[in-house]
């Protein structure tokens, strides 16, 4: 195992360290950059596992173990391990610079710490503790799983759609709730809900609170009252019913946080899952967005700014205000160096001084709560977890969904969905990703010069593609030797007039290429031999 010194120059970056573990090496090694440097003497503690340091500037996973030894005032040059002898040997000048071939990065400039093989496709973060280390959260696959989960309706004058995607991560943690109607009864029977839980260390706080959620809202006596006010004016809500109704979501997400409580503690053994939550509350006259955590809800409004939620981050000031007088800190932009929300359900190792209210602990569970007067210009609400958002801004985010929804034809909103995760993955995104897509009657058309346009452009991608595969094939490659990433090269250098000149089509090249390459592969596979099966069939006797 290779590694280099680290450097004890503190560079002040905001870039996070997470930590993983394999149990042997291969030939081939990354060079990765870090920020924090770790403790030499971690390495010398568990020699016979291989760690792996990663830093991730983008999509980090919400939670980093609290108890890993980062140094952030590195200031002296590390020396022997007290359990050993050795030293960690520095790597040669000239083998991990910013660049192949370069020379080693000036000391302002952020080093790379360690290059390690693996042999194992998934990197997984790990708890250091006495008894050794213990597998937590974070784990990536050697490559995203893409298939997507979608759902669909419509009703109350409005269309959703439902698109999800484990992405690289080994498990999927997010979690939804799509319903036209809160409640058989005037007027949750007019009041249409959707949410999404991104959960973390875990999908178990994210699957409960979703199926819970709803009942346990409808529980809260403010928003019944405020629901009371509203009975005999088909679901709108009057000027007096708003206040009830803020009050009561912000009561029933506490009694959310407890019932998450009751099940991690006492059904499921101490479980140590969170999720964060962002809601919507569609009425006849009113959006109500509820937000807990970085997930986020966003409302396109044509011709005008859109409208979105503010994230729940420890580097805010109001919440880190609160976590410290809560007897917490802010380190590497995390709670206690570890958790990246400062407000989310379960997350109970945070919440456990008795003296403070539940809003006033480390970890809040109180939502933050937005009541926007529905207007004619509306077009479509966008509720998803922070997959989406670590790539895109919210702006960048509408004008995708606008420019797809123009070229979409027979209302496909599932179609657009799927688009909007496939270019996350594209421009880098490694986490779970769902997304809710909510049309008003505003909403964009297909436009229909415009969908033209698109269909002969990507007709042109495909036939590229085509072309690119059949001359690989003949030229005496197998086809377990295409891959994607060779035709996305080759279509970039040997026939770039072949890209669609639109930037948002040209993000989704990648899946086209992903379908074109499947396609090739099956269509040069064998046909099934005919004749009876081999004797050596599964659950067929031998004849």
């Amino acid at each position: 195992m290779l590694l280099s010194r680290p450097s004890m120059t503190n560079n002040n970056n905001n870039n996070t360290i997470k930590c993983a573990a394999a149990s042997s090496s291969s030939e081939s090694s990354t060079p990765v950059r870090r920020s924090a440097s770790l403790d030499p003497h971690l390495f010398h503690s568990f020699q016979n596992d291989m760690l792996f340091c990663d830093v991730l500037s983008g999509s980090q996973p919400e939670h980093i173990p609290s108890d890993l030894p980062v140094r952030l005032d590195d200031t002296a040059t590390p020396s022997t391990s007290p359990k050993s002898s050795s030293v960690v040997p520095p790597l040669p000048s000239r083998s991990l610079g910013r660049s192949l071939g370069s020379s080693w990065p000036d000391d302002d400039e952020p080093l790379p710490i360690a290059t390690v093989s693996l042999t194992k496709p998934e990197l997984r973060t790990w708890r250091i503790t006495s008894a050794g280390l213990v597998s937590t959260m974070g784990a990536f696959l050697d490559k995203p799983k893409t298939n997507k989960d979608n759902d669909s309706g419509m009703g109350q004058g409005l269309r959703y759609a439902m698109a999800s995607m484990q992405g690289w991560r080994v498990d999927m943690e997010d979690a939804h709730v799509a319903e036209l109607s809160m409640g058989d009864a005037i007027p949750f029977s007019r009041w249409s809900f959707f949410a999404v839980f991104d959960g973390h260390a875990g999908s178990v706080a994210a699957e409960y609170a979703a199926s819970i959620v709803v009942e346990t809202l409808l529980e809260s006596e403010k928003l019944r009252q405020a629901a009371t006010l509203s009975t005999t004016m088909d679901g709108h809500l009057c000027e007096g019913a708003l206040t009830l109704l803020e009050e009561g979501l912000k009561a029933g997400f506490l009694a959310l946080d407890d019932k998450i409580r009751h099940k991690l503690d006492n059904v499921l053994g101490k479980d140590r899952s969170g999720t964060t939550a962002v809601c919507s509350i569609v009425t006849p006259s009113h959006i109500i967005l509820v937000n807990l955590g970085d997930s986020r809800a966003v409302l396109s409004r044509r011709d005008v700014d859109s409208f979105g939620t503010e994230d729940h981050k420890p580097s805010n000031e109001k919440e880190r205000q609160r976590i410290i007088n809560a007897g917490g800190s802010v380190m590497i932009q995390r709670i206690n160096g570890s958790l990246a929300v400062s407000r989310a359900l379960g997350d109970f190792e945070y919440k456990c001084n008795s003296s403070l209210s539940p809003a006033r602990q480390q970890v809040s569970p109180e939502p933050d709560v937005y009541i926007l007067p529905r207007q004619t210009v509306d077009e479509y609400l966008i509720v998803a977890c922070d997959g989406i958002y670590d790539v895109m801004s919210n702006d960048e985010l509408c004008s995708f969904v606008h420019a797809r929804l123009e070229v979409t034809k027979d209302g496909a909103l599932s179609k657009v969905c799927n688009e909007v995760l496939d270019a996350c993955l594209q421009k880098g995104s490694r986490d779970n990703m769902t997304l809710l897509l909510v049309c008003f009657e505003g909403a964009p058309a297909v436009h229909e010069a415009k969908a033209a346009d698109e269909e002969k452009a990507m007709g042109v991608v495909k036939a590229a593609l085509s072309e690119i595969i059949d001359e690989s094939l003949n030229n005496g490659d197998s086809k377990e030797e295409l891959c994607v990433e060779y035709v996305l090269r080759t279509l970039n250098s040997t026939r770039p007039e072949a890209l669609p000149a639109d930037s948002h089509a040209r993000l989704l090249v990648r899946s086209i290429a992903e379908a074109v390459v499947a396609e090739k592969k099956k269509a040069a596979s064998p046909p099934p031999a005919d004749g009876p099966p081999s004797p050596a069939s599964p659950g067929i006797p031998a004849q």
